[in-house]
């Protein structure tokens, strides 16, 4: 009797399983216009979540989904991430990515770079402010006189290269530069030199308050 209980237990689960399957292959045919946010929306049906803040969830989403795929296509991953916090969206580039050493130029292929990123960008009307940050080591050339001169100008060349070539909207852009008193890592070793010297571009995450005048 035992063993008439599990074959009928098996049979149950292979049944629910079926059913699954079928439901599965229902939601994916129904998806006609492959909308890529269309699981979400699935499910903010399938909850009852269907308030405001909805809308700005699943663009926050696809957004950060679109730039994890853009540093893997650029195949940017161990000098790029990406952030997240309730205030910001933010892109992480190691300097060398960017710039050389004390050079606030942008390489050609950073250039293209950031041409393949402002694809992603190009729908996006969030305030950006682009960051420059340096390690501790003092510099004192004859174009920059310290690290804080240098982040900002390496800052304002991303600015100025996503207005000029890319037809970027100037009102939602800023530049700054941190120099070496924004840290991320210990400035006492090599790798957390080279962690502290990099470019955020920040996405401000804007959510609309409809009781607000």
């Amino acid at each position: 009797m035992v063993e008439g209980d599990e074959v009928n237990t098996v049979y149950a689960d292979l049944m629910t399983f079926i059913m699954m399957l079928f439901i599965l292959l229902f939601i994916l045919s129904y998806n006609n216009k492959k909308e890529s946010d269309f699981f979400v929306k699935m499910q903010s049906q399938m909850t009852g979540n269907t308030n405001a803040d909805q809308p700005v969830l699943t663009t926050d989403y696809l957004l950060v989904s679109q730039l994890q795929n853009f540093i893997q296509v650029q195949q940017l991953e161990p000098h790029a991430h990406v952030l997240v916090d309730e205030q910001k969206i933010k892109l992480v580039f190691n300097t060398p990515t960017f710039f050389e050493s004390g050079s606030a130029i942008l390489s050609t292929d950073t250039q293209n770079t950031l041409m393949q990123l402002m694809d992603v960008l190009k729908n996006v009307d969030n305030p950006i402010m682009i960051e420059g940050h340096t390690d501790n080591v003092p510099i004192n050339t004859d174009r920059y006189e310290s690290n804080w001169d240098l982040s900002f100008h390496r800052a304002y060349s991303v600015l100025k290269f996503m207005v000029s070539r890319l037809d970027y909207t100037p009102e939602t852009l800023s530049a700054t530069g941190y120099g070496q008193y924004r840290p991320i890592a210990s400035n006492d070793t090599v790798s957390g030199r080279a962690k502290n010297r990099r470019i955020e571009l920040n996405i401000i995450r804007i959510t609309q308050n409809t009781d607000s005048i």
